[in-house]
């Protein structure tokens, strides 16, 4: 199961529960991956559970990544792609313009 996925173009962190807590698990996803066309680097933190994988996107993609991972049952089905690569970003962005005037307005209420 995962609650948790960030994803832009070549980089994908997944929380992964089965994961957490378990090293050997951790080794068996990273080793699961490594196997697959188009990863180039994956990271499992047995502390975190989360996954980080690093690809090649002209050999693989998101979805593929999510599908294998689902497939091997480390994921269930409803773990999807965010809808736009690019919103990354822009959503990082929108989040701190949001957080500065938050902030400016708790200040201009003191």
């Amino acid at each position: 199961m995962t609650d948790y996925l960030h994803a832009l173009d070549g980089r994908m962190r997944i929380k992964i529960a089965a994961v957490k807590g378990s090293p050997a698990t951790a080794d068996e996803v990273t080793g699961y991956l490594l196997s697959s066309h188009g990863i180039v680097e994956v990271t499992a933190n047995p502390i975190t559970g989360n996954v980080l994988v690093l690809y090649d996107t002209s050999q693989t993609s998101q979805g593929r990544i999510l599908h294998r991972l689902q497939e091997a049952g480390y994921l269930q089905k409803s773990a999807q792609v965010p809808a736009a690569q690019g919103d990354g970003l822009v959503s990082v962005l929108a989040r701190a313009v949001m957080e500065t005037a938050r902030q400016s307005m708790v200040m201009a209420l003191i």
